[in-house]
């Protein structure tokens, strides 16, 4: 399967000229007798935990367990994933930076993570200060699904039909700012539509609402056994071409909306000041995770293209992803509830 997507990320890892990876001012040298190494060498020196922003059952969720999964057969250690929704993700995203810096509480972060510090006025925290990035875990893209009584097989239709009826056609997603929303956002932004738009705490609460019809519609990235199952109608796929499992489900540029491209990232970051020897240990662990054939298979079957960074070219990823994006939330002025 090939995407966009991948082509930033190429691009990220060859860039030069994009802000570097900054050291950790309280970090030491990552030399064979420096502290950090010592503490590199040890990790883990106990449980790790991974604190997800969303609630348990959607993508963010599920990426994050099926890595914590195989980092701790590779540790043999436990490595436990904690689901603290809400607050826009500032509710996960503090818990951790108040965590100590060892490499042992890390956040799983997505677009917001990165989008935070635009669409608040105040933010408690910097995402490229406060926090160092430890690598990509996945890149998923969105398909827009709506209910069967949905009036609309195809994304020129469902544009239609909430050009009649402006407002009264509802769209759930998982946050201001999550690509769930933002999916939409650039749909209404190419096409003027007026929508209304519903956040919910996770995937899990607002497919549950779809699949009743309270909802309209949806761009989502875990729907895919309710798409098999007919519990939804998929329209398009929000990734410049289509995917491997549903190749005759046309892209939403193809449709005729040239142009349109969007998809979700997944990652982990740690607390500011964890050592940089751990954090580069942590970064070539992922990647080992990420190469494994199980997991690569299990990652095709949600439509999950494996992450293959390092720490620093995370960084630069994120960053580019934020500067893409950026455009659009200050041109639509979109800002939390």
């Amino acid at each position: 399967m090939q995407l966009r997507r991948r082509d930033l990320l190429a691009a990220a890892l060859a860039a030069t000229a994009a802000p570097a990876l900054a050291q950790p001012s309280g970090a030491q040298p990552s030399g064979a007798h420096s502290p950090g190494a010592e503490a590199a060498a040890r990790f883990p020196e106990r449980p790790v935990r991974i604190v997800v922003a969303y609630s348990a059952g959607g993508a963010a969720d599920s990426q994050a367990r099926l890595a914590a999964q195989h980092l701790g057969a590779l540790w043999n250690k436990p490595v436990v994933v904690e689901n603290r929704a809400g607050g826009n993700t500032l509710i996960a995203t503090e818990a951790v930076q108040r965590a100590a810096p060892d490499g042992h509480t890390l956040l799983s972060v997505s677009l917001p993570f990165a989008l935070n510090p635009i669409m608040f006025e105040r933010l408690p925290y910097d995402p490229f200060r406060d926090f160092v990035p430890v690598g990509l875990i996945s890149s998923i893209p969105n398909i827009l699904v709506v209910h069967p009584d949905f009036p609309a097989r195809t994304v020129a239709e469902f544009v239609a039909h909430a050009r009649a009826n402006p407002g009264k056609v509802t769209v759930a997603h998982t946050g201001i700012g999550a690509i769930t929303h933002l999916s939409g956002e650039l749909l209404y932004d190419m096409t003027g539509i007026e929508v209304t738009t519903i956040a919910y705490p996770g995937s899990t609460p607002a497919h549950a609402d779809v699949l009743s019809g309270r909802v309209s519609a949806m761009f989502d990235s875990s729907m895919l056994p309710h798409i098999e199952a007919g519990r939804v109608r998929a329209l398009g796929v929000t990734s410049a071409t289509r995917l491997e499992l549903l190749p005759n489900l046309p892209s939403i540029a193809e449709q005729g909306f040239p142009g349109y491209d969007a998809a979700a990232f997944y990652g982990l970051v740690a607390p500011r000041e964890t050592p940089m020897a751990v954090v580069e240990k942590l970064g070539a662990d992922l990647r080992k995770v990420l190469q494994l054939p199980e997991v690569r298979s299990r990652m095709r079957g949600m439509t999950f293209i494996p992450g293959d960074t390092t720490p620093a070219s995370f960084d630069t990823f994120m960053r580019q992803e934020a500067a893409r994006w950026g455009g659009l939330v200050r041109r639509r002025d979109i800002r939390p509830g």
